[in-house]
Formats: C-alpha cells, sequence, structure tokens
C-alpha cells in the first residue's frame, strides 16, 4: 500500500505515471481517499471521517475510515478536506463564436473553444450541457470531448437552435429529422417560435424520444411547460404575457424607443414575482417537474458598467485576451446605455434574485448554469461566480450544491454522476475549505478527479 500524506504533485505525478503503465495495471489499482468529509451533492448532511475507495472509472464505496483499506492501495490523506462531486454547468456552449471583420458573420473558433473547455475542468466542472450548438461541428466536439480525444468535461449538445417564425409545421419538423443523424442530446426552441410552432418541435422531438430546452419569448414559460418543453433557459422568459395585465401597455410601449437589451430593465421594473399568475407557474414547473437553469450570470455580467471590475476585469480573463477583445468590440450589450439605465437595473435587479429565491422555495428543479461564451463570463471561473449570485439570492450553500449535483444529474437523466456514492463515476473535486461556510470555497481545490483520473490540480480561483 502506498500512504500518501498528501495530495499534492506526488498523488498526480503517480495516478497518471501507472495509467500511463497501461489499463491493467494502473486502472485496477485503486485510490483511497481517506478521512475526509463527504459532501455527496444531495444537499444533506456531511459524512464525516468517511473513506472513498476509487478503481477504474467507478466509485467502488463510501465507508467510515476505521475498516482496513483495500490491499495495494494509494492511500490520500483528506483530514481538513472536503469531498464532493465534479460540477455540472448545464448551460456551457461549446464553441465560441468569433467577431466578424466588418459585416461578416460571427465565426466558431475551435482552438479557443478548446482551451476554455481545458479551463473548465482546471475549474472542477466535470460535466457540461451544451444548449445550443452548432449541428455539425458542436456535435462532432461533444463526442471528441467524450472520447478523451479533447482535454475537458464531459458534455451533454442540443442540435442547433430554431428560432424561424415563419416555419411551418411541416418545415419544424423535418429540422428535427434532420438532426438526428448527428445524435444530438436535445432539440432546443428559441425566443421567436410561437406556441403552435413550439408545439410541432416538442411533438416531433419527443417522438425521437429527444428532450426539448426552450430559451422562450414569444412562447411564455407557463406555455411552455404545457406544451412540454423539458427544461426552460435563463431566470424569466422576459414575455409580455408574463407581466400584470396593468403593466403590459406600458412595457410593449417602451420596447418601441428603448430596444434591445435596454427594455430588459422596464420588464423587470414592472414584473411582480410574488404575483398570482407567477405562484401558479411554480406550481406547474414544480409539478412537471421541468429544470430551470436561472443563468443569474447571463444578465450580472452583461449588464455590467464599463468600469466595473467583478467581471469586465476578471483575473481568470487574464488567460483569454481574445475575448476581452471581442466582448469589446463587438458584444458590448451595454455600450448605448446611460447612466439613468445602470441606475435603473441595479435598482430592478433584486427582483431577479427575489424570483429565483422563490422558485427554489417552491420545489421548482433549479439547477446551476452559466451561459458560457456570453459577455464577461469566464471559462470556469463563470460557475463559481453563478454560485455566489444564487448565495446573494437567499439560496443556501447545501441547495447550491444541489443544483450543480444531484439535482443537475437528475435533469440530465443520469444516474452515474452528480453523487458521492458507490457505482457513479468518480468525477470528484477535493477542496480545502468548506463551501457550507462560504460558497466562494468551491474555488480551493485541491484536485480534480475524471473518470478515476486525477485530471488537474491546484487551486485556479486562489486570491479572488
Amino acid at each position: 500500500m502506498i500512504n500518501l500524506r498528501r495530495f499534492g504533485l506526488s498523488l498526480t505525478a503517480l495516478v497518471l505515471a501507472s495509467c500511463a503503465q497501461g489499463a491493467a495495471q494502473g486502472r485496477d489499482q485503486p485510490i483511497v481517499i481517506e478521512h475526509v468529509t463527504v459532501l455527496d451533492g444531495r444537499g444533506g448532511a456531511a459524512i464525516k471521517d468517511a473513506r472513498v475507495v476509487v478503481r477504474g472509472e467507478r466509485i467502488v464505496s463510501v465507508t467510515s475510515a476505521a475498516s482496513p483499506p483495500p490491499r495495494g492501495a494509494v492511500l490520500v490523506d483528506g483530514r481538513g478536506k472536503f469531498l464532493l462531486p465534479g460540477f455540472i454547468d448545464m448551460h456551457a456552449h461549446l464553441l465560441f463564436p468569433r467577431c466578424g471583420q466588418g459585416d461578416a458573420p460571427p465565426r466558431f473558433d475551435r482552438a479557443l473553444s478548446e482551451k476554455a473547455l481545458s479551463a473548465q475542468l482546471d475549474f472542477g466542472i466535470t460535466t457540461v450541457r451544451s444548449p445550443a450548438t452548432p449541428t455539425v461541428e458542436g456535435l462532432a466536439l461533444r463526442d471528441d470531448l467524450n472520447a478523451g480525444r479533447v482535454r475537458g468535461p464531459h458534455a451533454l449538445a442540443s442540435a442547433e437552435l430554431i428560432n424561424d417564425p415563419s416555419l411551418t409545421d411541416t418545415q419544424l419538423r423535418q429540422i428535427v429529422r434532420d438532426a438526428l443523424p448527428y445524435r444530438p442530446d436535445y432539440i432546443k426552441v428559441y425566443s421567436r417560435l410561437k406556441p403552435e410552432q413550439v408545439a410541432s418541435v416538442v411533438d416531433e422531438a419527443h417522438r425521437h424520444h429527444l428532450p426539448v430546452i426552450g430559451h422562450l419569448q414569444r412562447t411564455t414559460w407557463a406555455e411552455g411547460a404545457r406544451l412540454g418543453v423539458d427544461h426552460l433557459a435563463h431566470g424569466v422568459d422576459w414575455s409580455a404575457d408574463s407581466l400584470p395585465a396593468d403593466r403590459r401597455a406600458a412595457y410593449l410601449e417602451a420596447t418601441k424607443t428603448r430596444r434591445g437589451f435596454r427594455s430588459r430593465i422596464d420588464w423587470l421594473e414592472a414584473f411582480d414575482p410574488n404575483g398570482a399568475e407567477q405562484t401558479a407557474l411554480i406550481a406547474a414547473l414544480a409539478e412537471n417537474p421541468v429544470s430551470v437553469d436561472v443563468t443569474l450570470m447571463a444578465y450580472d455580467g452583461k449588464f455590467s458598467p464599463p468600469d466595473e471590475g467583478r467581471y469586465r476585469r476578471n483575473p481568470a480573463l487574464d488567460a483569454f485576451p481574445e475575448l476581452r477583445d471581442d466582448w469589446t468590440r463587438c458584444d458590448d450589450a451595454t455600450a448605448d446605455w446611460s447612466p439613468d439605465d445602470f441606475r435603473r437595473w441595479k435598482a430592478a435587479r433584486p427582483k431577479l434574485l427575489a424570483w429565483v429565491k422563490r422558485m427554489s422555495d417552491g420545489g421548482v428543479r433549479l439547477v446551476s448554469g452559466t451561459d458560457l461564451t456570453n459577455e464577461w463570463i469566464a471559462p470556469g471561473e463563470g460557475l463559481h461566480q453563478e454560485f455566489e449570485l444564487l448565495a446573494e439570492a437567499g439560496l443556501s450553500p447545501d441547495r447550491i450544491l444541489r443544483m450543480t449535483g444531484a439535482d443537475a444529474a437528475k435533469a440530465l437523466g443520469r444516474a452515474d454522476i452528480g453523487v458521492v456514492e458507490a457505482g457513479r463515476r468518480a468525477d470528484l473535486v477535493l477542496l480545502s475549505a468548506d463551501p457550507r461556510q462560504g460558497i466562494g470555497a468551491t474555488r480551493s481545490i485541491g484536485w480534480v478527479m475524471q473518470g478515476g483520473r486525477i485530471v488537474a490540480q491546484g487551486r485556479p480561483g486562489a486570491g479572488r
């Protein structure tokens, strides 16, 4: 038995070296994390002084550390450490679009995307869901990730989103069938589709056993849930029909002069998270159940003012100067905002946080997601910032860890990830600080394990 009293370079070197010597020798040698506190991903009580045995790609057992370890095991001393399931980002687009030159459309940058995926793994993210992906390029990248040809999280991915309000029932169904040879994990309907169009896509996708993700607006969340949409993206639907009846006309009038993202302020000012319609919606989402990835990062980062440091000067973006450049030149959503717009957004923002808390308290299956590839969301670091925003909304650390653990796995329909228990994949993160005492401790990463192999080490979020 090999006793490693520290979980540093010696463990990484040993595990990687043993794997390189051949599957029979390296993959059969058990790794035992002893005397560790396990936060299993369900958000319940911690398992203290535990022993977690990993063999090959799987967790073999989670028991008391009092029993003798297996012979020939690599022993890792977990005293004072916290073992969690690998984090799951439920809204992380696989391919980054780059600024076009002049009137040229954006192009997808495979090399930059691979660099970002690698960074996600360093931050403990072992699984991602890409809720809209260029069908051919994006699903090929998903396959390369899952086959181990590209370093990064394992991935599930949708085909390209559907958003043309002129398409007929026949055309919509054909789009779904055309994607089938590329084996998408999902089909996604987008904001401009009418309810009857969403119904056509849902029916056809379900015929082929494909769940549907909805980024809805023209079709409200309530309508989408009634039509059978399986997953909802973002925190709200921004639909006029989701506002109180006496506020809709004023909002629609505001959209005529305050186009683009500025009208989001007017919508949120009119929104009533405690209204009867929203109470009924929460009940419907909880009963179905429909998962919601709230992506608070998508709004907080996008609507940050030019002099804001939390996102625009995030040190985690130093490794991605091309993203800073693109987001400054081409994708600054608030370039036309006035000081009064920023003031109004800041004043209305607590409503969005209150709505997330209401959904959580009402039993809606909330899951963690960032909307990666959007402005000022740093690869990897963005999910930890999302955790902090969820905490600001009033969600407990246990609830947040469940969102990125057991609840995310349930929403994915996966029984092999998201929880630290026997039989699941050994996708694990070892932390040096307790995230229940402060969710920022999710950055205190000692190492990241994916499928039983140490794939990253260190503390990428140290000092932030």
